[in-house]
Formats: structure tokens, C-alpha cells, sequence
């Protein structure tokens, strides 16, 4: 006989989200969160709860419990430890199986933890209960096609959890559990209203985070990223004179895409702002071409005309310029930038899209409304950009095809790698005059 454990303290609304489990009308539930909320630990007492109800409702042990995330990477990442710190020893028939990530209990059933990006992998067994984590990131076909079909047999319940990204599936079910369905339950519940995170770190968020971002992450605002991808740039606040100062370092972010090469200017002031002061944009070039262009317009005199001073430029390229070789030596673009004596600071991967432009966009605008980044009137090309880059129709993905990204995409590369919290390959970077 499993006996009931201590359960985790949960906050209020955490408590009646779990309150409605398993109750006549609310088989699926549907938790719209704030960043922060504490989904984690109102996880552990649903897969507890369900490992009691398929006991004693002697629910056949073919019926496994999941945990299911975007990624098996991402779902073993969030929820493996805290699963096995969550379930007593007591309950277990052996160890927890480590490269699986799977738990067999006394009663036969399977508590598993799964990836949700290869559907077919899924399929097989029957489910008693099922946890969706980061809902809007999981594949469309995972619902109705694989989970739906495996909770039959057992008659099982699900939980849909996570923060919105637009109005994807954790719009549509909210909305049907507001009443739309009969067997459907919903919530939306801000990061303050979670109970997790003190106020003062959420107004610290508001500061360092766009509008539209910050009310998606922390006040689970459902927001439409259709449209403009830049959508904090307006030309009458974003542009006016940043002139060229001699005296400052020089932040290039560079994109390495050939046809054209695409680099972005800028220069951090003294009273917090940054200026984009420069573009360059070279078709059909490679990475030597601009390499040289670099020099050329920002290269500093030195004693030797032959060898400008550039030790104050320091160039921000695109993470997959350490593989890439666009140069007829054989050399990768960024050893090809280091072998020219530039201060290199490159990313170790990609990060996410959706990261690097909102972060950009909280500098031109964040949540208080105060803008940091401003570009030069002389740069056309960059202020086209941004002001005509869209996301591809019902989607959160934004459009290449039109020419407009390589500008917006150096951009990105020069913010999130001297502004984001990353991880970087940095040839030498001290000493620079900010």
C-alpha cells in the first residue's frame, strides 16, 4: 500500500489549479503562467497524486505517468531531479533508470519523463496522466495525434502548463476553459501572482525587457507577434545625430552571410546610451573583404601607416563564423578576424531567435518606455530594416526572404553578445575605453 507523503507547500494559486485535479468537469487543465510561477513544484504534486490514484484505482500498469517537455534534453534538464527527490524510495521497485529517465514503481506503473519533439517515438504504451511543460513550444500533432488516443484506455487527465508564446495551443485551451468546453479547466496567473518572486525583481524585469515581452513573461499576457519584427523601432524617437567619436571603443556586430556582407556600427556614450554611428554592406564579399573595410573607414593612425591601430575595435560576428569559411584561404571567418588583430567576442551557439530580438528590442524601447539604442540618420540601410522585417504569417519566426534580415540579424549578434547573459570565446578584450 503506497501511503499518502508530505506534500510540497504550495502558494494559493498554485493550490487551486491543483484543487481542481481529477474533479467531475476539469479531465484537462490548462495553467497559463508567468515566468517564475512555480510550475515545477505544482508538478511534483500532480505526478504524486496521480502515482496514489493509479494504486488505488488499480488502473493497469501498462497505463504509464509522463512528464513531457519541448526536448528530452529540456524535460530531463527541469524535471528529473526534482521527480526523484519527489518520490519516496518506498514507492519505487528499483532505482530510478538514469539514461531512460524513467521510475518503476511497486504497483507496476511507469512515471516517465519524454521529449516531445519526435511523435512517433511515443507511441505504444497507454497514459493515466500527462504533464505538458512549455505547451506552445511542443510539436501541434503531439496532442491530437499521439497523447489524446493514449489517455482513453484509462480514461486519464492531463495538465497543460507554461508561459504563452502567442496564440498557439495554450490560447485555444484557456479559452475552452473558460467555459467553451465542459471537460476543460483554465488559469492565467501573473509571476507576482505565482508568490515566487519578490515585486522589486519583476520591476528590475520591466527595466531590462521590451513592452510585449515583459507582459508575456511575467503578466502572461497572450501577444501577437505578427507584424513587425522590430516593433519598438519608430524612426521620429529611434533615429537622430549620433555622430562618430574618435575616443570610443567601436562595437561591430557582423553577419556572415556573403551575398551581402552585412556589419553594424556602434559606440557605447558615457550617459548609458548606445549609438549605431556606421554600416557597412558589401555584396558578393567574404569575410577578408570586409575584414579590410573595417580597417580602412576605422582603423586608427599609428606610427606605421602600413599597420593601423585597431585596438579599440572590438567585432561581435555570428556564432557559425567558427566552422564557416568564406575565403579562398581556407580559414575560418573568425580566425580570419583574429589573425587581423581584431578583439573578438563570439558566441559558442546560436542563441535562441526570439532572445536576440527581444532583446534588441528592449533596448530601443523596454518595458518603462525608456529607449537606449539609437541609430545615425546616415544609417539608410539599417533603419529600412528594421523598419520593414516582418514574422512569416502565423508564425513566430521572422522573414528572410525579403532581404531585410542580415542588417537586423548583426545587430543582434553585437547586443545579445555584449548585453546577454552568454557564454563567449573572447580573444583579448581588456583595456577597452568604453
Amino acid at each position: 500500500m503506497i501511503h499518502k507523503p508530505s506534500p510540497v507547500l504550495l502558494t494559493p494559486k498554485q493550490a487551486n489549479i491543483y484543487a481542481w485535479g481529477w474533479q467531475e468537469g476539469a479531465r484537462f487543465r490548462y495553467a497559463v503562467c508567468g515566468r517564475r510561477f512555480g510550475k515545477t513544484y505544482l508538478l511534483r504534486e500532480e505526478v504524486r497524486r496521480a502515482v496514489r490514484l493509479a494504486a488505488v484505482r488499480n488502473i493497469e500498469p501498462e497505463n504509464e505517468i509522463w512528464y513531457g517537455a519541448p526536448t528530452f534534453k529540456q524535460a530531463k534538464r527541469v524535471f528529473w531531479s526534482a521527480l526523484k527527490r519527489s518520490i519516496p524510495r518506498e514507492w519505487m521497485a528499483s532505482k530510478p533508470n538514469e539514461s531512460e529517465c524513467y521510475i518503476s514503481l511497486k504497483s507496476g506503473h511507469i512515471i516517465r519523463i519524454v521529449g516531445l519533439d519526435d511523435p512517433d517515438n511515443l507511441r505504444g504504451s497507454g497514459l493515466f496522466f500527462f504533464m505538458g511543460d512549455e505547451w506552445d513550444d511542443a510539436k501541434d500533432e503531439v496532442w491530437p495525434e499521439v497523447v489524446r488516443p493514449m489517455l482513453s484506455t484509462a480514461h486519464g487527465h492531463a495538465i497543460f502548463i507554461g508561459s504563452p508564446k502567442g496564440f498557439g495551443k495554450l490560447y485555444q485551451g484557456y479559452i475552452d476553459g473558460q467555459g467553451e468546453k465542459a471537460n476543460v479547466k483554465s488559469w492565467s496567473y501573473t509571476t507576482l501572482q505565482g508568490g515566487n518572486v519578490p515585486r522589486d525583481e519583476i520591476e528590475e524585469a520591466r527595466q531590462t525587457l521590451d513592452a510585449r515581452t515583459f507582459r508575456q513573461e511575467y503578466e502572461a499576457s497572450f501577444e501577437q507577434f505578427s507584424g513587425l519584427v522590430y516593433y519598438a523601432f519608430d524612426r521620429r524617437q529611434s533615429v537622430k545625430d549620433c555622430p562618430f567619436d574618435p575616443d570610443l571603443a567601436i562595437h561591430i556586430g557582423m553577419d556572415f552571410n556573403i551575398n551581402p556582407m552585412s556589419a553594424t556600427v556602434f559606440q557605447e556614450q558615457r550617459n548609458g546610451e548606445v549609438w549605431q554611428v556606421g554600416e557597412i554592406e558589401i555584396p558578393t564579399a567574404d569575410t577578408q573583404i570586409m575584414a579590410d573595410e573595417i580597417i580602412t573607414r576605422y582603423g586608427r593612425r599609428s606610427f606605421d601607416p602600413l599597420k593601423p591601430d585597431i585596438s579599440q575595435i572590438i567585432i561581435y560576428p555570428d556564432p557559425a563564423g567558427a566552422q564557416r569559411r568564406t575565403s579562398a584561404l581556407g580559414k575560418t571567418d573568425i580566425s580570419i578576424l583574429t589573425s587581423k588583430g581584431f578583439r573578438v567576442v563570439a558566441l559558442k551557439s546560436h542563441p535562441l531567435v526570439r532572445d536576440r530580438i527581444n532583446l534588441v528590442n528592449a533596448k530601443l524601447q523596454n518595458a518603462e518606455g525608456k529607449r537606449c539604442l539609437y541609430l545615425d540618420k546616415s544609417c539608410g540601410r539599417s533603419i529600412l530594416c528594421l523598419e520593414r522585417q516582418t514574422y512569416i504569417d502565423g508564425t513566430s519566426e521572422p522573414d528572410k526572404g525579403g532581404g531585410f534580415d542580415h542588417m537586423n540579424d548583426a545587430t543582434g549578434y553585437f547586443i545579445y553578445g555584449r548585453y546577454g547573459q552568454v557564454q563567449a570565446y573572447r580573444s583579448d578584450v581588456t583595456h577597452m575605453r568604453r
